[in-house]
C-alpha cells in the first residue's frame, strides 16, 4: 500500500452534512485550534469594526442560522470587519466574516441571513479543511512526517492559510458553492427566513459586481468581488434555483 493509500485510510471522517467519508488531515479539535489561531491573523489583518450594536446584531442573526446547522455544537463566532471590500469569509471551527463594504449592499435581514447563511455552509460541509487537505496531501513528500502526529505544525498551518486565502479570493469551486447555497437556504428556511433571500442577495451581489467590473476598467485596475458570486445572473441559472428550491421542504 503507498504512503498516500494509507494516509487517506488513516485520515477518513464523516461528513457533517452528507454522512459520506472525506479526506481530512485534522480533527474536529485541530480544525477549530487551526481556526482560532487563523482568526488573530484576520484581525490583524481587518480590524474588527467598532461597532459594538452592529457587531451584536450580526452575531445574533448568525448565532441563530448556526443553531439550525448540521454543525450547531462548534464554537461560532461572527465578525464584522472594517474592510470596504465587498465579500464575506469564513475559517474553518466556526469563524465567519463580513465586511462593512458588503453590509451597504443588503436590503434586508434576511439578505443578511443569506450571506452568513452560505459562508456557514462552508464551515459545516468542512470545504475549508477539505480544501487543505487535498492541497497538502499533493505536497505529501514535505509533510507526511509532520501530519501522521498530534497537533498541526506550522507548516500545515501555512499551507491551510494559504488555501483559505486563495478560496476567499476566488471561491472554493462551482460545486461547493453550490452547495453552500443549498445550505445556506436550508438553514435560512429552518430559522423562519424566506430562503428565496439567498437568490435575491446573489442577483445583488452579481448587480454591484458589474458595476464594480465597468468601473474597475475604467480606472485600469483589478476588480475585487465578492468569492461567491456565479458567472451568470441569479435570474438565469437554473442549478442555483433548484437548489435553493430544495429549501421549500423545510
Amino acid at each position: 500500500m503507498t504512503a498516500l493509500g494509507a494516509l487517506a485510510l488513516a485520515h477518513c471522517a464523516q461528513n457533517p452534512v452528507t454522512g459520506g467519508k472525506d479526506f481530512v488531515l485534522m480533527s474536529e479539535q485541530q480544525e477549530v485550534q487551526m481556526g482560532a489561531q487563523a482568526h488573530q491573523d484576520v484581525l490583524k489583518e481587518y480590524a474588527a469594526l467598532d461597532n459594538p450594536a452592529l457587531q451584536a446584531y450580526v452575531d445574533e442573526v448568525g448565532q441563530r442560522l448556526a443553531k439550525q446547522s448540521h454543525r450547531p455544537n462548534l464554537p461560532w463566532h461572527f465578525t464584522v470587519v472594517d474592510s470596504p471590500d465587498v465579500n464575506a469569509f469564513a475559517l474553518p471551527g466556526g469563524y465567519v466574516y463580513i465586511t462593512r463594504g458588503i453590509m451597504a449592499y443588503l436590503n434586508s435581514e434576511a439578505e443578511l441571513a443569506g450571506v452568513v447563511g452560505h459562508e456557514i455552509g462552508h464551515v459545516t460541509a468542512r470545504h475549508g479543511v477539505r480544501q487543505q487537505s487535498a492541497s497538502t496531501a499533493a505536497g505529501l513528500g514535505a509533510v507526511l512526517g509532520s501530519i501522521l502526529v498530534p497537533g498541526m505544525n506550522s507548516q500545515a498551518g501555512a499551507s491551510l492559510l494559504q488555501t483559505l486565502a486563495q478560496a476567499w479570493t476566488a471561491g472554493y469551486g462551482r460545486e461547493h458553492e453550490l452547495e453552500s447555497d443549498r445550505l445556506g437556504a436550508e438553514y435560512l428556511a429552518r430559522t423562519g427566513y424566506n430562503p428565496q433571500a439567498m437568490i435575491e442577495v446573489i442577483g445583488v451581489l452579481k448587480n454591484q459586481e458589474l458595476f464594480a467590473a465597468e468601473q474597475a476598467k475604467r480606472g485600469g485596475r483589478q476588480p475585487r468581488t465578492y468569492h461567491g458570486t456565479f458567472d451568470t445572473h441569479p435570474s438565469n441559472d437554473a442549478r442555483l434555483k433548484q437548489v435553493v428550491g430544495e429549501a421549500g421542504k423545510y
